[in-house]
């Protein structure tokens, strides 16, 4: 029995060691940005061409517009706006700001428009109108986190001549209650797996939403040609089919961050999961991301099983000495595992400026695999014209 009680031990060491390895690379993030603070803002920057898509976000764009039209730039930059025939006051807005701003310019979607879904006619339309090679994708409901935003995203773009993308970070704000949490926890874990792993093997997916593409790069492989009747997923699935480790960079300072206005209604969140269920269904190169998240996620779950499972067997172990070592060393090697994940997790959401999820991180992973599954059973039942553009 001894010998027995020691093998299974020394398994359960051996599967703490790799779960905290894996925890150790949530600071891989916060590392990454907090070398990004280090550089400063080249003198020489190329020109911009900054696309914003809207509908129906009057409201929005009063508020954000502004922020991206003032940014303090060295180089020539446009603001390029594309209205998806907006129905509110959208387009007297954009008529009074291009009084105050010449480098201004709007574009309207036809109505008419049968064989693309919106979204991606509305960024075929901004690319093709841009007067600079270097674009930068970003919707209504962002605004720059600093004025400084173009700057940043400029210079990583031209950081190497091979450079054809340029990822950027979008974070949420205002955010509240569980919704909230659970909104700002999902986007920082995944931003967490997937930056880091840009860097190393190309994009798996990227932030639709603050995102640098060569408008000839864009051209020369004919946009979204492969995926046009997809209602969603265009910059992800453009992003994943065309990344490498040589063409993409990333840009991490806290300045060239983008902010959200969070959705305040819960079934967002169904829905945005829904849909990148479908989206992933269209990526190329998935296989190896897909090991190495399922990697996270199912560790995070064989720790905490093995780790009950062995106290219960102790617990029906006798004589009561021999199931002393294993009651005692099982629960404190999870602590310890627990202490030092939510240490260095709270180096990346420190850096990000995100609040921290020290108490709630241990129920938000093991979370996260029930939240796929819900969202997997929610897709494999969903008719597949959903996902695609109604013709009419």
């Amino acid at each position: 029995m001894i010998q027995e009680v020691s093998i299974i031990l020394l398994c359960y060491v051996l599967l703490w060691a790799l779960v905290m390895l894996r925890a150790y690379g949530y600071r891989r993030l916060g590392l990454m940005v907090a070398e990004a603070e280090a550089e400063p803002i080249a003198s020489e920057l190329p020109p911009m061409s900054v696309i914003v898509t809207t509908r129906d976000q009057c409201g929005l764009l009063r508020r954000n517009l502004p922020l991206i039209l003032e940014q303090e730039y060295s180089a020539d930059f446009e603001v390029i706006v594309v209205d998806m025939n907006s129905t509110d006051d959208t387009s007297l807005l954009l008529e009074n700001l291009q009084e105050r701003y010449p480098h201004l310019h709007v574009v309207g979607v036809p109505p008419s428009a049968r064989n693309i879904s919106p979204v991606r006619l509305a960024l075929t339309l901004g690319i093709r109108s841009a007067n600079h090679d270097w674009t930068v994708l970003t919707q209504a409901d962002c605004q720059p986190a600093s004025p400084h935003w173009l700057a940043r995203l400029g210079q990583a773009c031209q950081r190497d001549k091979a450079t054809q993308m340029v990822l950027g970070l979008t974070r949420f704000q205002g955010c509240r209650g569980w919704n909230g949490i659970r909104l700002r926890f999902f986007r920082t874990w995944q931003q967490m797996l997937h930056l880091p792993y840009a860097r190393r093997y190309g994009a798996y997916r990227c932030e639709g939403t603050n995102l640098c593409y060569r408008r000839s790069f864009f051209l020369a492989h004919r946009g979204f040609a492969d995926d046009s009747n997809l209602l969603v997923g265009a910059t992800d699935i453009m992003v994943n089919h065309q990344s490498t480790p040589q063409n993409t960079a990333l840009c991490l300072h806290p300045d060239s961050f983008m902010l959200k206005q969070a959705p305040r209604y819960v079934r967002w969140w169904y829905q945005e999961r829904l849909f990148f269920m479908e989206t992933r269904r269209h990526f190329r190169r998935r296989r190896l991301y897909r090991l190495f998240y399922f990697r996270h996620v199912l560790q995070t779950w064989a720790f905490t099983l093995a780790t009950l499972a062995l106290v219960a067997f102790a617990l029906s172990i006798k004589p009561l000495t021999l199931s002393l070592l294993p009651l005692v060393l099982c629960p404190l090697l999870w602590l310890v595992h627990a202490f030092y994940r939510a240490r260095w997790f709270g180096v990346t959401t420190r850096a990000l400026g995100e609040r921290s999820f020290t108490f709630s991180l241990p129920l938000l992973l093991h979370l996260v695999l029930l939240w796929d599954i819900a969202a997997r059973l929610r897709w494999r039942f969903t008719k597949r014209q959903t996902f695609q553009k109604k013709y009419i």
